[in-house]
């Protein structure tokens, strides 16, 4: 799905990578489940490219439906990989970020679906920071939105008004919300990273999950 020219929106078994053509190459936003860098690669050839053109990518947090495919696409073609200092140490250790608060039956899922969630430790992720730009959409700024996990990031492109946000979101009932407590580390953090990104006013939010949510400035939900 080509959502504005030179950026395409990649579905993948259980979440989104977004594939952006710039100057130097292609931009990738998070590697998707483990496994899933041979579709990520034909989708990649569908819009017109070659695979070995991926130059970057950047990780929003290093959960498993994030990352799984970090490893094999580095391989593939090179690409350098960012990612915060918190959400890279969890990367080289191939591990979540933060613990798991999952009771009951969500539990029970998860551990069944544990192996679509692993991860290859990676030990080269360059660190990013907030306010660094990284190559996309006339330069893209690295946004701190802790709160989901310790260390995630988002991603906005000014020029464009687009933000990647990750999973530092959710849309629920067409509004833009925090994420939903059963997946949050930090509930009252992540509720200051959904105001300090409604305050840069995007246009267009690309989620890890979800549709793309157009006009979205107008469509944050922010409690009192």
């Amino acid at each position: 799905m080509e959502i504005i020219p030179g950026l395409y929106r990649i579905v993948d078994f259980l979440s989104t990578v977004y594939v952006i053509d710039t100057q130097e190459g292609l931009t990738l936003i998070d590697a998707g489940i483990a496994g899933s860098h041979k579709r990520i690669m034909r989708a990649i050839a569908r819009l017109g490219y070659d695979p070995a053109q991926l130059r970057h990518i950047l990780i929003t947090h290093a959960d498993g439906d994030h990352v799984g495919g970090v490893v094999p696409l580095v391989a593939a073609s090179g690409a350098r990989v960012y990612a915060s200092a918190i959400e890279a140490q969890a990367l080289a250790r191939g591990q979540f970020s933060r613990p798991l608060r999952l009771r009951g039956l969500p539990r029970l899922l998860f551990w069944l679906a544990r192996p679509l969630y692993r991860v290859t430790p990676f030990h080269a992720a360059e660190v990013v920071r907030e306010g660094d730009i990284l190559p996309g959409l006339g330069g893209l700024q690295v946004v701190e939105t802790p709160g989901h996990t310790p260390g995630h990031l988002s991603f906005f492109a000014p020029a464009s008004g687009i933000l990647f946000a990750g999973d530092s979101m959710a849309y629920h009932n067409g509004k833009l919300r925090r994420p939903f407590a059963l997946v949050t580390w930090d509930e009252q953090l992540a509720l200051a990273s959904l105001r300090k990104q409604a305050a840069l006013q995007p246009q267009i939010v690309c989620l890890g999950h979800g549709p793309v949510v157009y006009d979205a400035f107008q469509k944050f939900s922010i409690p009192d």
